[in-house]
């Protein structure tokens, strides 16, 4: 069985070494070919992933039909804005009903398209078999092999045992679920809290801040979901309120460090410049934004976020605004009895 990476970043790289675990025939594509070189020989992905060590039996290469072609399984590990170019020159190199995973998170445009949407339009006549992979999963520890969970979710309920399969070992569980919707939508929202959350601990606002900041961040990335029949129930599982869990507490998360730098009054573009690595809250942030004024879903974080990425807020202002919101009871937007939440008009 044939098992192909495309994005050789941390993630991609730290998914890699777990498969290398159980599988012999492995291809991780580096599209810089020095890069790939380098990685050939020190077996070490210093710039993204310093200190694991990658099997020999992965074959890492720059050459994309060589990667792909023939493959059973096609996992995609790229920024969310690479996605569909990616998958635009990967089509004529699949095989039919190829088991394709999207391991990135984000959103595809200001409509609200979900990545998994981009790859099964793309793909249409190649295969069906399209699965979203996301859940509380710094690539730091999961290069270190360290126990995590996460979540596995599709329409195709073979395909999603099939990626449950792969990857389950007794470092990395794997859950199945079939809300594609909820488990990207929940990926990718969280990283706008993530910026939130390093905003107010880099203002040195405390544990009370904080935990106030992620409980209502987490009500409103759900707002968002169920507007877009997501069900509330995801956004409470692993690729919910786990990753957000993960992604608001820890200086592994790349948003969280985007946001501490914010609040030591770095603009958005300084912060990009700053690293190599992709911040995927700053995009994502944006996009919602539109969507949510466009669509009247109340998202008061998400709003102040873009207003401290376009400069037109301080962080004080922004507190000052999310603290004097009027009065409101906490269920306030909530209908259980029908699993979703009313969308403000």
């Amino acid at each position: 069985m044939k098992i192909s990476m495309i994005g050789a970043g941390g993630w991609g790289t730290a998914l890699t070494h777990v498969l290398s675990k159980k599988h012999d025939s492995l291809f991780l594509y580096c599209r810089n070919e020095k890069k790939a070189e380098k990685l050939r020989k020190t077996r070490i992905n210093e710039e993204y992933l310093p200190g694991v060590i990658l099997s020999d039996k992965i074959n890492i290469s720059s050459d994309l039909e060589n990667v792909v072609k023939d493959a059973d399984c096609v996992i995609l590990c790229t920024p969310s804005k690479a996605v569909e170019s990616t998958v635009t020159q990967i089509e004529k190199y699949l095989k039919k009903d190829v088991i394709t995973v999207c391991a990135s998170k984000g959103l595809a445009d200001n409509k609200g398209t979900r990545l998994s949407q981009v790859i099964a339009k793309k793909l249409s006549k190649v295969t069906n078999k399209i699965v979203a992979l996301s859940g509380p999963n710094h690539a730091e520890e999961v290069g270190e092999d360290k126990p995590c969970a996460t979540v596995a979710a599709s329409c195709d309920e073979d395909a999603v045992r099939f990626v449950q399969d792969i990857f389950m070992s007794p470092m990395f569980r794997v859950y199945r679920s079939d809300d594609i919707c909820g488990v990207e939508y929940a990926g990718a929202l969280k990283n706008i809290i993530a910026l939130a959350c390093g905003v107010q601990d880099g203002l040195g606002l405390g544990d009370n801040c904080r935990a106030a900041l992620m409980t209502r961040g987490l009500t409103e990335i759900t707002r968002f979901g169920i507007s877009f029949n997501a069900k509330m129930s995801t956004f409470l599982g692993l690729a919910g309120m786990g990753d957000l869990i993960a992604t608001c507490t820890s200086i592994h998360s790349r948003n969280y460090r985007a946001g501490r730098a914010l609040s030591e009054g770095k603009t958005a573009k300084e912060i990009i410049e700053s690293t190599s690595m992709v911040v995927e809250g700053i995009r994502t942030a944006k996009l919602v934004n539109e969507i949510a004024e466009r669509k009247g879903i109340d998202m008061p974080i998400t709003k102040e976020i873009c207003h401290l990425l376009e400069g037109k807020h301080s962080p004080q202002e922004s507190l000052e605004v999310l603290m004097t919101r009027a009065k409101k009871s906490e269920t306030e937007g909530y209908l259980f009895d029908k699993e979703e939440f009313f969308i403000k008009p």
